[in-house]
C-alpha cells in the first residue's frame, strides 16, 4: 500500500470516527442502550460457542463439564440481563464510576509521590480532582446517569480519535 493510498485510509477512518462520535452524543440513550444489548448478546454468543466447544471436545479435555457450565451461566447471564436493561446498564455505570473514583486516588498519589520529580505535577492533580467529580457524578446520579454515561464517553472517544486522525491527515506532506 502506498503512503497516499494509507493516509486516505487514515483520513476516511478520521471522518468515519469523528461522524460516529458526533451521533453518539447527539443520541447517547441509543447509544447506551444499544451498548448493553450488544453486551447481552455477547454473553449468550460466547456461552453458547463455549458450551457447544466443550461437549464438542468433551474426549479431549478432563474437566469439560466446568466449561459447559460456565457456557451456561454464560447464557443465562446474557438472558437475565436482556431481561432487565436496566440493570445491566445501571451496572455497567457502577463500575465506570468506581473506576474514575479508583483512577483518581491512583492519580492524585502519583501526582503527590513524585511532585519533585516533575515540573507539572499539579496538572496531574487537577486531574484527579476532575475524575473524582466525574465519578462522583456518575454514582450519585444513578440510575439516571445510566442511560447516557456510556453513550457520552463512547461518543468523545470517537470524537477525539477522529479528530486526531484528520489532523494527523492534513499535517502530513502529501495533502
Amino acid at each position: 500500500m502506498t503512503e497516499k493510498k494509507f493516509l486516505s485510509c487514515v483520513l476516511v477512518e478520521g471522518i468515519l470516527l469523528t461522524a460516529l462520535g458526533l451521533a453518539m452524543l447527539l443520541l447517547p440513550k441509543i447509544t447506551t442502550i444499544t451498548f448493553g444489548l450488544m453486551l447481552c448478546l455477547a454473553f449468550i454468543i460466547y456461552g453458547g460457542y463455549k458450551a457447544i466447544n466443550a461437549f464438542m471436545t468433551r474426549n479431549y479435555s478432563r474437566h469439560f463439564i466446568f466449561n459447559i457450565i460456565l457456557g451456561l451461566i454464560l447464557i443465562a447471564t446474557g438472558v437475565l440481563l436482556y431481561m432487565a436493561p436496566m440493570f445491566s446498564l445501571v451496572l455497567i455505570t457502577s463500575i465506570i464510576g468506581v473506576y474514575f473514583f479508583l483512577e483518581s486516588i491512583s492519580s492524585m498519589a502519583f501526582a503527590v509521590q513524585n511532585r519533585k520529580t516533575l515540573y507539572f505535577w499539579w496538572a496531574d492533580i487537577f486531574v484527579s480532582i476532575m475524575q473524582f467529580l466525574l465519578g462522583l457524578i456518575i454514582i450519585v446520579g444513578l440510575p439516571s446517569t445510566a442511560l447516557w454515561v456510556i453513550g457520552v464517553l463512547a461518543g468523545i472517544n470517537f470524537l477525539i480519535a477522529g479528530m486526531v486522525m484528520i489532523t494527523m491527515f492534513v499535517s502530513t506532506r502529501y495533502i
